[in-house]
C-alpha cells in the first residue's frame, strides 16, 4: 500500500510544482511534471503504482486542460475540453504508459540485478569452499592413482576430446604438453597389439560398447608396458556418447606372472626329465590336496582329471608292498617322522614301475600331524639298469669263452702288440694264413711282410706309434702258400688310467680285390681321356652350392686352357662368341635356377681369332649332401658344323636342279600362262589400231585397249618373273611370308597341268593367318612337288573324279601347316617307312629325290613334313611351320 500511497503522493506534489511554475514562470509544465510524477512512482513502486500514477495524472492533465486552464480552480463542467486538445490528451497517456512500463522495467531488473549480485557473492564463496575441497580431493585422487599405477581418462567420442589424468601421462609416458589423441593411443600401442585396439575403439565408437581390455605399450625408449583399460559409457547433456575410464599399469603384476609361469614350468619340466612327481597328503581330511602332473603320470593318472579317491590310488600299489606302504605311512603319522621307501607301481595297462617315495610330516599348532608333504622318484629305468648290469656281468663271466671264439671264426685277421709295437698275439684265421705258430707270432709277423714294403711298412708303424692316435697302413703279406696280397692295417692304442699306452689291438683286412679294381679304374680313366681326346668331348662337373666346377683335360683343351684347377663362370663367358654370351648366360642362370638339363650350342672365339662350334649337354643330380650339381660335357662340333655347310651347299645345288626339272615338267603350263595374255595382247593392239583409223578416232577406246595391252604385258612379266625365280640359284632369303599367297603363286604354275590331267583343285585356306619366316622359292618349290606328287598319284585312277585338296590352318601346337590331298592309288605299308630316304621312289622315270630335298627344306625352316594314308582313298602330304611371333619369342 505504501507504493501506492507514494504514487498518489507523487502526482499531488507534480500538481503544486506546475501550478507554482505556471504562476512564476509564465510557462505550462503540466505535462513535465505529471512525466516526473509517474516515472518516480514507476520506479519506486513498480508497474502497479506506475499505473495508479498514469491515472492519476491523465485526470490532473484532463482538468487542467478545463477552461479556465488552471488547476486549484473549482470548474463545474469537466468535459468542456476544446476538440483541439486531444490530441494532446492522448499523446501523454501513451507516453506516460510507456515511460511507466520502461521505468518499472527497469526497477525490476536493477532488482534482479542485484538479488542476483548477492547470489553470485554467495555461490562464489560456496565455489571457494568446494575448489579447496576438490584441490584436497585431486591431491588424494593423484597420489592414490600414483601408488596403485592407476590413470583416469574421459573421452567424447563426437569431439574426439579426450582428458587424462597425471598418472595416465606418466603410464603413457609423456608431459601434459603432449595432446591425448585416439591416433596417440594406437600408434603408443606395440604393433602386435595395434590391431586389436584399433577395433576396440571402433566398435566403442561405432556401438557405444564398452570396454575392459589389456594390451601393451611400445615406449620409446623400446622397452614394453602392460596395461589395463576399463571404460564405461555415459551419456552427457546434448544425449552424446562419452567414456569414463581407467587405464592401470600391470607391467609388474603381468611379469611376475611370467616369472610364476616360468618358474612352474622349470619345476614342471625338471620333474619330467627326472622323473620326480611332488605331493601333499591333508592328515585330517584325508585326502591329496595336491598332486604334480609328473606325479599322475607316474602313477598312470590324466593330469586333467579331478580328485582320485584314496582307494584306487592305494589299488594302484603293488599287493606284494602294499601293506608295507601302507603301515611305513601310518608310524610316520604316529611318530610324526619322515619314511623314505621303494615299492611298485601296477599301472592299467599291467606295466610295473619301480617308485622311490619319500616324506615328511607337517605339524600344526596343536601338536597334531596335518599334512604328509613328499616326492615320488620313478626308479624304474635305475632298477631295470641295476638288473640288466648284473645280467651283463653275469653275461660277460659266461662270454669270455665264445669271444675268443669269435675273434677265431671273424673273417679278419687280428693282432697284438706291445708298446714297443712287437706283436706277442694273431687270431686262429692270422696264424692260418701265414701258416705260423702262436710261439712263432714275435719273429714270424715281421718275416711275412714283402721285402719291397717292410722298410715303409716300419717307417709309418714307428710314426703311428709315437703319436699313440689310430693310424693305419697299406702293405702285402705272404700267404703260406707264399703268395702275397695287399692288407690294409689298422691299429688302436689301449690305455690304462693314466694315460700309457698298454696294448695295440688291430686289424688287417684283405684289399687285393681293391687294388686290382683301383688299377682297372686308372686304366679306365687313361682310356676316357683318350676317347675324349679322340672324340673331342670334354666332361665337366658343376657344384651349384659351392659354386666348384670341375673340367677334363679335354674341356680346358675345347675352351683353350692350360688345365686350371677349376673353371668359373666368367671363363666360359669369356671364350663364347659376343653374338652368342647374352645367350649362354641365360641358359646357364636358368639352370641354375630352376635346376633344369642343360642342352645348346653356341661358339667359341678363340684367342687366335678362329672360332669353335660347341654342344653343351649336362644333366642336373643330387649329391649326397642333397646339394644340386651338373654333370655334363662338351663337344667340338665344328668340323661337323663345317660338314652340315658343305652339306647345305650341296642340297641346295640339288634343290636348283630338282626345281629346273621341275620348270621342265611345267613347260606347257607356263607356255599356256604366258600364251595367254600374250593372245590377249594382240587382240587388244589391233581393236586400238580399229579405234584410231576411224574418221574420227575415239581416243577413249583407244586408251581403253592401250590399258589392256599393259595389263596383259604386266601379266605376261608377272609369269616370266615367276618362272626365273624358281629358275634362278640363289642363297636362303627368309622373309615374312602369307602361305595363303604362295600356295596362290604355286596354282597359276601348275593350272596348266591339272587342268591337261583332268584334276579338279579344291583350296580350303584359312583366313587371317599369321605369317612364317621363310624363303618364297623354295617353299614354291616344296608345294609344286606336293602338288605334281598329287597329280601323278592320280593318273590311273579312271573310275572316279580326280580331286586335289590343298588346305591351311593352325595345328594344336599353334603352328601353321599346310596339307596336300589326293584321291590317287595311296600309299603302301611297306613304302610307308622310305618315302623321304634319297633315291627312294616308286616312279619309273623319277629319280627319288624330290620328298627328300622337300623335307631337308621344311626342316630348315624348323618345320616337320609328313605322310599319311587317308581313310578311305589317296593320301596326304601336309608340313608344319612355326609362325613368326612363335619364333619371336623363342
Amino acid at each position: 500500500m505504501s507504493r501506492y500511497a507514494a504514487a498518489a503522493l507523487s502526482v499531488a506534489v507534480a500538481i503544486v510544482a506546475a501550478e507554482q511554475i505556471t504562476r512564476l514562470l509564465s510557462a505550462e509544465a503540466i505535462a513535465s511534471s505529471m512525466l516526473c510524477a509517474v516515472i518516480f512512482a514507476a520506479w519506486v513502486g513498480g508497474l502497479g503504482p506506475g499505473l495508479l500514477s498514469v491515472t492519476l495524472a491523465l485526470l490532473a492533465f484532463h482538468y487542467y486542460l478545463v477552461p479556465p486552464s488552471s488547476l486549484f480552480t473549482w470548474k463545474r463542467d469537466l468535459f468542456a475540453v476544446g476538440i483541439s486538445e486531444m490530441p494532446r490528451l492522448i499523446l501523454f497517456s501513451i507516453t506516460s504508459l510507456v515511460v511507466a512500463f520502461l521505468i518499472s522495467t527497469q526497477r525490476k531488473a536493477a532488482e534482479e540485478l542485484r538479488r542476483s549480485a548477492h547470489d553470485l557473492q554467495i555461490a562464489m564463496a560456496d565455489q571457494k569452499r568446494i575448489d579447496a575441497a576438490l584441490l584436497h580431493s585431486e591431491m588424494y585422487l593423484t597420489e592414490a592413482q600414483r601408488l596403485s599405477g592407476t590413470g583416469s581418462f574421459g573421452w567424447n567420442v563426437a569431439s574426439g576430446d579426450i582428458f587424462w589424468s597425471e598418472q595416465t601421462f606418466r603410464i603413457f609416458g609423456c608431459d601434459r604438453t603432449t595432446k591425448p589423441t585416439v591416433e596417440f593411443i594406437v600408434q603408443r600401442t606395440h604393433p602386435e597389439d595395434r590391431a586389436a585396439v584399433q577395433n576396440t575403439i571402433d566398435r566403442a565408437t561405432r556401438e557405444g560398447r564398452e570396454f575392459d581390455d589389456e594390451y601393451r605399450l611400445l615406449m620409446p625408449d623400446g622397452s614394453v608396458k602392460h596395461v589395463h583399460a576399463l571404460a564405461r559409457l555415459a551419456r552427457n547433456a546434448p544425449g552424446g556418447i562419452e567414456f569414463v575410464g581407467a587405464v592401470t599399469d600391470v607391467t609388474v603384476a603381468r611379469e611376475t606372472e611370467r616369472k610364476l609361469r616360468r618358474s612352474e614350468a622349470y619345476l614342471a619340466e625338471a620333474q619330467r626329465l627326472s622323473h620326480t612327481g611332488s605331493w601333499a597328503w591333508d592328515a585330517r581330511q584325508r585326502e591329496f590336496v595336491f598332486r604334480s602332473p609328473e606325479t599322475h603320470r607316474m602313477l598312470g593318472l590324466d593330469p586333467s582329471e579331478g580328485a582320485v579317491p584314496q582307494q584306487p590310488l592305494w589299488d594302484r600299489v603293488h599287493r606284494e608292498d602294499r601293506d608295507r606302504v601302507i603301515e611305513m605311512v601310518r608310524q610316520a603319522l604316529r611318530e610324526k617322522t619322515g619314511f623314505e621307501g621303494d615299492y611298485r607301481i601296477v599301472l592299467p595297462d599291467g606295466a610295473t614301475r619301480y617308485v622311490h617315495s619319500v616324506g615328511h610330516t607337517v605339524v600344526g599348532h596343536d601338536g597334531e600331524v596335518t599334512e604328509l608333504v613328499g616326492t615320488h622318484i620313478d626308479v624304474t629305468a635305475q632298477h631295470l639298469s641295476k638288473e640288466a648290469l648284473q645280467k651283463a656281468f653275469d653275461e660277460i663271466r659266461r662270454s669270455e669263452d665264445r669271444l675268443r671264439l669269435v675273434i677265431d671264426t671273424i673273417p679278419t685277421l687280428v693282432w697284438r702288440a706291445g708298446p714297443d709295437g712287437v706283436p706277442d698275439f694273431l687270431n686262429q684265421p692270422a696264424l692260418d694264413y701265414t701258416g705260423l705258430s702262436p710261439d712263432q707270432v714275435e719273429i714270424g709277423w715281421p718275416r711275412a711282410f714283402h721285402p719291397d714294403d717292410k722298410k715303409g711298412m716300419l717307417v709309418k708303424w714307428s710314426a703311428i706309434r709315437a703319436s699313440g692316435m689310430p693310424g693305419e697302413l697299406e702293405a702285402r703279406l705272404r700267404r703260406f702258400d707264399g703268395e702275397y696280397r695287399w692288407f690294409l692295417f689298422r691299429g688302436v692304442a689301449l690305455r690304462d688310467d693314466q694315460g700309457n699306452i698298454v696294448k695295440w689291438y688291430g686289424s688287417s683286412t684283405d684289399i687285393e680285390d681293391r687294388k686290382r679294381a683301383e688299377e682297372e679304374l686308372r686304366r679306365s680313366e687313361a682310356k676316357l681321356i683318350e676317347a675324349q681326346r679322340v672324340s673331342q668331348t670334354g666332361s665337366f662337373v658343376w657344384n651349384l652350392f659351392t659354386g666348384e666346377r670341375v673340367g677334363s683335360k679335354e674341356f680346358f683343351r675345347i675352351l683353350g686352357y692350360d688345365e686350371p684347377r677349376s673353371v668359373t663362370f666368367e671363363m666360359v663367358l669369356d671364350r663364347a662368341h659376343p653374338e652368342d654370351r647374352a645367350r649362354v648366360e641365360t641358359a646357364i642362370e636358368r639352370a641354375a635356377r630352376n635346376g633344369e638339363d642343360l642342352d645348346y650350342e653356341h661358339r667359341l672365339l678363340m684367342p687366335d681369332g678362329s672360332v669353335k662350334y660347341v654342344h653343351v649337354v649336362a644333366h642336373s643330380v643330387r649329391d649326397q649332401a642333397d646339394q644340386l650339381e651338373f654333370i655334363g660335357a662338351v663337344v667340338d662340333v665344328t668340323a661337323t658344323k663345317q660338314a652340315e655347310e658343305k652339306l647345305h651347299k650341296a642340297q641346295m645345288q640339288l634343290a636348283h636342279v630338282m626345281r629346273v626339272t621341275t620348270l621342265g615338267e611345267l613347260t606347257a603350263s607356263i607356255a599356256h600362262e604366258v600364251n595367254q595374255p600374250l593372245a590377249a595382247i594382240i587382240t587388244n593392239a589391233e581393236a586400238c589400231l580399229r579405234w584410231l583409223d576411224r574418221e574420227t578416232p575415239d581416243l577413249p577406246a583407244a586408251r581403253r585397249s592401250v590399258e589392256w595391252v599393259i595389263n596383259g604385258g604386266n601379266r605376261a612379266s608377272e609369269v616370266i618373273r615367276r618362272v626365273r625365280s624358281l629358275a634362278k640359284k640363289s642363297d636362303i632369303e627368309k622373309v615374312p611370308l602369307d602361305v595363303n599367297d604362295v600356295v596362290k603363286e604355286v596354282i597359276v604354275l601348275v593350272q596348266r597341268e591339272l587342268s591337261s590331267h583332268l584334276v579338279s583343285l579344291r583350296t580350303e585356306l584359312a583366313p587371317a593367318l599369321p605369317t612364317i619366316l621363310g624363303d618364297r622359292v623354295q617353299l614354291q618349290q616344296v608345294i609344286i612337288n606336293l602338288v605334281m606328287n598329287g597329280i601323278e598319284a592320280m593318273l590311273p585312277i579312271t573310275d572316279r573324279p580326280r580331286e586335289l585338296v590343298i588346305r591351311s590352318g593352325r595345328d594344336e601346337a599353334h603352328r601353321l601347316f599346310l596339307s596336300v590331298t589326293d584321291c590317287g592309288v595311296g600309299i603302301s605299308a611297306e613304302n610307308a617307312n622310305r618315302l623321304f630316304d634319297a633315291f627312294f621312289t616308286t616312279k619309273s622315270s623319277g629319280m627319288g629325290m624330290g620328298l627328300s630335298i622337300c623335307r631337308s627344306i621344311v626342316e630348315a625352316h624348323e618345320g616337320r613334313l609328313s605322310a599319311s594314308p587317308n581313310e578311305g582313298r589317296g593320301a596326304t602330304f601336309q608340313f608344319a611351320l612355326p609362325s613368326q611371333p612363335q619364333k619371336e619369342a623363342s
